[in-house]
């Protein structure tokens, strides 16, 4: 026992004179970083990236739909997309309204003519006609009025079937139309011509895609 004890006395004591008297030139240590290269910054240190002003604005898509018959329904629904919060527009245009297609048989030389032609056609039962008394269908035989014009194409082709000089022209008027220019974000599909067709299920309306240039009112 007592030599274990003289033994760890020693080994103290010869650790004691190494650390004491032991050689000075020790390696530094291994720096971190390579020369001449800057040390990492935290990221809370480093300036946020700045983004240009064209990142400022989403994109948008820009349309165009008309054209409204009704100044009521086009004001209804201008309304309505403004306060959905969207930029938008509205625009008065003339324009020629069709009324209807005339079907008809031209001038004849002389009122006489037109009338023997008239009582001529009556014996194939064809109806509604009339000898045009003024204006530049003067002496031309009306063979009636319609709507769709597929319905004037029939009635002149089964005219001239009968051997008569059988034409049709459209009858148009002047009218004040409106249309609504508003621009949307992105791909939100704004539901604007259901709400125009909600106020007028008969309207008629086209939706154009229009290049977003001029800032419409919010």
């Amino acid at each position: 026992m007592q030599a274990l004890v003289v033994l760890l006395i020693i080994l103290n004591l010869a650790l004691f004179a190494l650390n004491g008297w032991g050689p000075k030139d020790l390696p530094e240590p291994i720096p971190l970083t390579e020369p001449n290269i800057p040390s990492l910054q935290l990221a809370k240190d480093v300036a946020p990236a700045s983004y240009s002003s064209a990142t400022d604005q989403s994109p948008s898509s820009c349309y165009t739909i008309g054209p409204y018959l009704s100044q009521r329904v086009a004001d209804e629904v201008f309304t309505k997309v403004r306060n959905y919060g969207l930029a938008v527009a509205l625009r008065t245009l003339r324009t020629l309204e069709t009324l209807n297609y005339l079907v008809y048989i031209p001038p004849l030389p002389t009122r006489a003519e037109a009338q023997a032609v008239v009582e001529d056609m009556r014996g194939f039962e064809v109806k509604d006609l009339l000898v045009i008394d003024a204006g530049p269908y003067e002496n031309a035989i009306s063979l009636g009025f319609f709507e769709d014009l597929t319905k004037a194409k029939r009635h002149a082709e089964y005219i001239r079937y009968l051997g008569y000089d059988a034409r049709y022209t459209e009858q148009k008027a002047p009218r004040e139309v409106q249309w609504l220019d508003y621009d949307e974000p992105f791909g939100s599909n704004t539901p604007v011509k259901l709400w125009s067709e909600a106020l007028d299920p008969n309207s008629r309306l086209q939706v154009i895609p229009r290049a977003c240039k001029a800032k419409l009112a919010g």
